[in-house]
């Protein structure tokens, strides 16, 4: 299976994706801020990144965060899904889906809106690394 990089402040969904994945016999990794996310990424050789967009001291970190992972010679092949509630909480104006997505401002591989119920997820990650 695949070893799986989550990057979200939020421990709770942190530990809801953890618990699906790995009874997919999938390995997990996680930080739950933006510091160093493109050298902890690298350092545990990911197959698949699993990315929050809002933390508490950056409403963009995630968009920061797709972006320095896609211009890293060690992760720039990895994919990214963005799991985030940004449409919901309203804290950009109009709202992002994967007709959003592009090599600039959103280069993630699928943009998809929390909650994501287990089946959904397991879903996504098995696209993502086939």
């Amino acid at each position: 299976m695949g070893k799986i990089y989550i990057i979200d402040d939020d421990r709770d969904i942190v530990d809801a994706l953890t618990m699906v994945l790995e009874g997919e016999e999938h390995e997990v990794s996680c930080q739950y801020d933006e510091d160093n996310a493109v050298e902890n990424v690298a350092a545990f050789s990911a197959d698949l990144i699993i990315l929050d967009v809002i933390f508490p001291e950056n409403d963009g970190a995630g968009f920061e965060i797709a972006r320095k992972l896609r211009h890293d010679e060690k992760t720039k092949d990895i994919p990214i899904a963005m799991l985030s509630a940004v449409n919901e909480k309203g804290q950009y104006s109009g709202t992002f889906s994967n007709a959003d997505k592009d090599d600039v401002y959103l280069p993630v591989d699928e943009f998809v809106e929390k909650p994501l119920v287990p089946a959904e997820l397991i879903k996504l990650v098995n696209k993502l690394l086939s």
